[in-house]
């Protein structure tokens, strides 16, 4: 297969699929639509609704039917990063390309934008026409990522860990595996229980995501050192500027990529029970998440 046009392809379907679950523009207080509607279309990866439609195929499910909770996980994702930019987190004035969601409207108005994406996110799950048992078992699934106890939490421990000096690979871990890690997961693990997948096909899937999700911040941490902003369409240096620690402090440029190729590796091993055509795609997605450039 030839990942670029698979990537191309997917992502085109992501960007016109997932401004059709907006609502409405209302009479009043239009800016808050602007300011989500502007995060939603600045663009990006479209990694993890990708992943979605690929686990759905991977079981043997037809990728149409994932559409639903891939642009719900696209708009939690959204979300998570305009939070994450905000002067009180990252402090970030750049993404995708485009200026940060705060940085363009204001603070106030990218928190609510940022709480109005996750709600509807769950608000489309919910109306979704699909088989009940699998519609609330995608949703808790997404739900459990994206909480106190995944994503959010993540975020807690490495805002925790800035300025320290002790952090150790053992917490570093814990910080990726919940602040990026959990949602990449759910991604993988969601399409895989919409396309009927087997309990060993979830927990294989699951296990593909984990280690998918700790390369794949790896590489983050990399390129935060060594990438081009152009490339990139957000910061760089940050990381460094914050004193944060990461794989590449702990590790070097090169002992952190060998760190993400391990990862990667045992991610692809996980898949190997699959018919090796239905996960083409995924096996491909893990390898493009470590040599990538942006």
């Amino acid at each position: 297969m030839n990942l670029k046009d698979y990537l191309k392809e997917r992502k085109k379907l992501i960007d016109e699929a997932v401004v059709k679950y907006l609502p409405p523009a209302p009479k009043f207080g239009s800016r808050l639509y602007e300011a989500v509607k502007y995060s939603l279309v600045a663009g990006g990866k479209r990694l993890r609704p990708i992943l979605c439609m690929a686990g759905c195929e991977a079981v043997g499910g037809d990728f149409k039917e994932a559409i639903v909770p891939a642009c719900a996980i696209e708009m939690i994702h959204t979300y998570s990063l305009i939070h994450d930019d905000l002067p009180a987190m990252d402090n970030d004035t750049l993404r995708r390309g485009h200026p940060t969601t705060w940085v363009k409207f204001d603070e106030a108005t990218a928190i609510l934008a940022g709480d109005a994406l996750l709600n509807r996110a769950f608000e489309v799950l919910m109306e979704w026409d699909f088989d009940c048992e699998r519609k609330v078992r995608v949703a808790k699934e997404i739900a459990s990522a994206s909480g106190m106890l995944g994503m959010v939490l993540g975020q807690q421990c490495d805002l925790d860990a800035e300025g320290r000096s002790d952090v150790s690979e053992e917490e570093l871990l814990f910080i990726h595996r919940h602040k990026t890690g959990r949602l990449i997961t759910a991604s993988v693990v969601a399409g895989g229980i919409t396309g009927g997948g087997s309990e060993e096909e979830i927990e294989a899937l699951r296990k593909y995501g984990d280690f998918l999700g700790l390369a794949f911040q790896i590489t983050d941490d990399i390129l935060d050192v060594v990438g081009d902003q152009e490339k990139l369409g957000k910061n760089v240096g940050s990381d460094l500027e914050k004193e944060k620690v990461t794989f590449v402090t702990l590790f070097g440029v090169e002992g952190a990529r060998k760190k993400a190729e391990e990862a990667v590796n045992t991610a692809v091993e996980a898949l190997r029970s699959f018919d090796d055509e239905k996960v083409r795609p995924l096996v491909e997605i893990a390898r493009f998440v470590i040599e990538r450039e942006y």
